[in-house]
């Protein structure tokens, strides 16, 4: 943001920008654990035998189509990783490409996902713990099956807190063990490869379409782990090469595993000496072997491995159990750390509370994000596996059974919408910033993530062919409008006053006599920005017969105690001074506080919360900001999209110190174009100014075009009915921001409102009225009124007939058109 307003950035005592950043200790070696100890968990040894139970050998082929759509996906991850190098995948990719509160359901859709699919290892990780390590310690089987899972999600948390570093290194171990753990049960099974046994198989499954689609969509979250990588971007060095590499390889490599994995599988369970062995070493609970081996298939591999290490002891049984524990475990690490990314990212765009976003002093971790996403595990398992599972003699409630392929259903499908997401954003961010630098490029866009979406799709289709994917679905969606309820409670809430002060402490407060209810609110940094801001708020003010209330921030970084504040309040004074004296010169009651925060944004938001202020006026340099996050200033931004009241932002640096004598008002109807022309009304009502309301129409529109244009300009003078000089103009041109900022040379003040567009497009005004605010020649205002919910769904109502009937043909500008 320019100096118009408060800085964005938090202040050490030098005056340097002081900002929290992840610490960058991961490496390709790394990065690739995060991916293959993602990839090789609950997955391989649980789906695997689960895969081979529903289509035999042609689970392959299930891998692979698995395999191949995550491989089109995670093209987009790579692109999006070499332009963004920060933490939260998914969701900074398409809260950088679309940048609005619509991200924030793909947010929510991750940070459900991750959990669900850490979840899901860790169920299996209780269920493997049950059958195969209880009775070998001769643990009583009184105590309940999931608690190993739980003592496991405890440590994981732990582990997470205490540092990236730590978190990392026990991913490169245990990775690496399981995967020579794997090498040594492919060792002893394809030794016993006989082709004919898997070319029967093929031939009995390969006309199964549905089975394998549905097995494809099961599978599929063992592939989630690229994403995983991509959402720890901040802690890998060199993300934009690390990444696409870490992406890639890891997927390589564990399509191969599998690919081997199934096949060892497939000769097991078609084994007659197999089928012996079960029934002599396996309690079968009153089945045969063969039938046993069917309705079993998550415990295949582990049998297998019994059967074909044949080491004494069981040793190789026990050998294959231990490797697919520890694997279970680094997957459901790698996604805790991926999923408390994701909250971090969110809570730094406010779609989250901010709280969320703090580092924990010593660690230097999200120690709350990672808190958050253990307590959504633990809510998980309680209901998947306890609730609405079979395992350890329980039995489901409501005689739904969920368990752990529900768990993984449910996975699936929130994170395979989240993964469609990422398509659709990569193919906008394109066509949105042709020039931007990318280290990676998809090819054939937009036909590859158009493929992509697709398959995705199909996927998704594919889940709700049995009961359990159904149940699993509906649970999904159910857990979308939830997170949508959530996010309208949260931001429609009324902060408590103690909460505010919480937040961002008053430390500084005067008070005159105030006005008649109304107040405007007045965040001003530079002195030099004062006059050309009072002169704005003073006369609104006085026009509703109401107060101003100055007021200017001092801003700690998150790890300093806003205690420490205070002793920078002296550098603010100044400031609020001269604004209080420019509102007392006119006559206008005037109010002044300091407010101390870790953000400037946060203490002009919970100033207007606290007081029940009517308006806000912010100011802009008039430079459209290179940071692809921001568009009129991060601080400015902010205070748009979240004040609870309306929002006029004039620009700064333009000449404002003359007389106010002519005021353009480019209209098109509709709630902000009719604050605007309220504004200007009192503006013009204060200074003697005329006012000229324009409408720019092509000059090949219709009759009906025109005859609408009258109507829209006629509605306008409303505003002027109790007095001010006006007039009204049809401007013709083909270029409305040309028009418009030609107009505007020969007035003093130009006053516009918000557009439609920005309800769909990352502008917060929409890209007419900061456009003409950024060339025209003369000081310029955007008014933003402040709409409830009820007004908001009526407005998108409106805006859906119009589109519907074709009635929206007429170029936006000023106003809601």
């Amino acid at each position: 943001m320019a100096d118009d307003s408060i800085s964005s950035s938090t202040q050490a005592g030098g005056g340097q920008s002081v900002t929290e950043e992840l610490n960058p200790e991961i490496g390709l070696l790394g990065a690739l654990a995060i991916g293959v100890g993602t990839m090789i968990a609950a997955g391989i040894f649980v789906l695997s035998g689960l895969a081979v139970e529903k289509v035999g050998a042609v689970a392959i082929l299930s891998f692979l189509i698995a395999a191949i759509v995550a491989a089109f996906t995670a093209a987009a991850y790579a692109e999006f990783s070499s332009i963004y190098q920060e933490s939260g995948g998914g969701y900074m990719y398409t809260a950088n490409t679309f940048d609005n509160n619509l991200t924030y359901i793909m947010g929510w859709t991750m940070i459900l996902g991750y959990p669900a699919s850490a979840a899901f290892y860790l169920a299996a990780f209780s269920d493997w713990f049950y059958r195969f390590i209880y009775p070998a310690l001769s643990i009583p089987e009184a105590i309940p099956f999931w608690v190993p899972g739980i003592v496991i999600l405890s440590l994981l948390v732990l582990v997470n807190m205490r540092g990236t570093e730590e978190s990392n290194q026990f991913q490169i171990i245990v990775t690496g063990l399981k995967v020579a753990l794997l090498l040594l049960f492919l060792y002893g099974g394809l030794q016993a490869l006989d082709p004919a046994v898997i070319q029967q198989s093929v031939t009995e499954n390969i006309s199964e379409f549905a089975n394998i689609g549905l097995t494809s969509a099961l599978v599929f979250i063992t592939f989630f782990g690229f994403s995983a990588i991509a959402t720890n971007a901040e802690e890998i060095k060199d993300p934009g090469d690390t990444i696409p590499k870490a992406i890639y390889l890891s997927m390589g490599i564990v399509t191969v595993i599998y690919t081997l994995v199934v096949l060892v599988i497939v000769i097991a369970v078609n084994s007659d000496a197999f089928v012996q062995f079960l029934a002599a070493n396996v309690d079968l609970g009153g089945v045969d072997a063969a039938e046993y081996i069917a309705t079993h298939g998550e415990v295949s591999m582990g049998y297998a491995a019994r059967f074909f290490l044949g080491l004494p002891y069981n040793a190789g049984f026990y050998v294959i159990i231990v490797g697919a524990l520890f694997s279970m475990l680094s997957a459901a690490n790698a996604t805790i750390m991926a999923g408390s990314r994701v909250k971090l990212a969110m809570s730094r765009r406010n779609h989250l509370p901010r709280s969320l976003e703090a580092i924990h002093p010593n660690w230097g971790t999200p120690y709350k994000t990672v808190l958050m996403t253990g307590g959504l595990i633990f809510l998980y398992i309680f209901v998947f596996a306890v609730l609405f599972g079979e395992t350890g003699g329980s039995r489901p409630l409501f005689g739904i059974h969920l368990g752990i392929e529900g768990l993984a259903q449910f996975a699936n499908f929130l994170l395979i919408t989240g993964l469609t997401v990422v398509n659709v954003a990569l193919v906008v961010n394109r066509r949105k910033y042709p020039d931007i630098n990318r280290g990676f490029r998809v090819p054939l866009v937009p036909i590859i993530p158009a493929i992509a979406v697709l398959a995705n799709l199909v996927l998704i289709g594919t889940i709700v062919t049995d009961t359990v994917g159904q149940y699993a679905v509906a649970l999904g969606v159910l857990a979308e409008v939830i997170g949508v309820g959530i996010w309208f409670a949260w931001k429609s809430r009324t902060p408590s006053v103690e909460q505010l002060e919480e937040e961002t402490p008053t430390a500084v407060a005067e008070y005159t006599a105030p006005g008649n209810g109304y107040q405007i609110v007045v965040p001003i940094a530079n002195p030099r920005n004062a006059p050309q801001l009072m002169r704005t708020a003073t006369t609104l003010a006085n026009e509703n017969d109401g107060e101003v209330l100055v007021m200017s921030a001092v801003t700690v970084p998150n790890q300093t105690p806003l205690s420490r504040g205070r002793e920078r309040t002296g550098e603010k004074r100044a400031v609020l001074d001269q604004a209080m004296d420019i509102a007392e010169e006119e006559g206008v009651p005037v109010s002044g506080t300091i407010r101390i925060g870790h953000h400037a944004a946060d203490a002009i938001i919970n100033t207007v919360a606290q007081h029940g202020s009517d308006a806000v006026l912010v100011g802009w340099g008039g430079d459209r900001s290179s940071d692809s996050d921001v568009v009129l200033g991060s601080v400015v931004d902010r205070v748009v999209a979240e004040a609870d009241c309306d929002v006029f932002v004039e620009r700064i640096g333009i000449e404002a110190d003359g007389d106010l004598d002519s005021i353009l008002l480019p209209t098109a109807g509709g709630p902000h174009a009719e604050l605007a022309a309220e504004t200007a009304a009192a503006l013009a009502r204060g200074t003697g100014a005329t006012v000229t309301s324009a409408y720019v129409i092509d000059p090949d529109a219709s009759d009906a075009e025109y005859e609408r244009a009258r109507s829209l300009l006629a509605s306008a003078t409303e505003a002027f009915e109790t007095g001010g000089a006006f007039e009204t103009t049809l401007l013709e041109g083909e270029d409305v921001v040309a028009t418009l900022v030609e107009a505007s040379a020969d007035h003093d003040l130009t006053i516009i409102g918000a557009t439609r567009e920005g309800a769909f497009q990352r502008f917060l005004f929409g890209t007419i009225p900061e456009t003409v605010a950024m060339r025209a020649s003369n000081t310029v205002i955007m008014a933003k009124r402040n709409l409830d919910v009820r007004s908001r769904l009526q407005q998108s109502i409106d805006i859906l007939r119009e589109r519907l009937t074709g009635q929206s043909n007429t170029m936006e500008q000023g106003g809601e058109e």
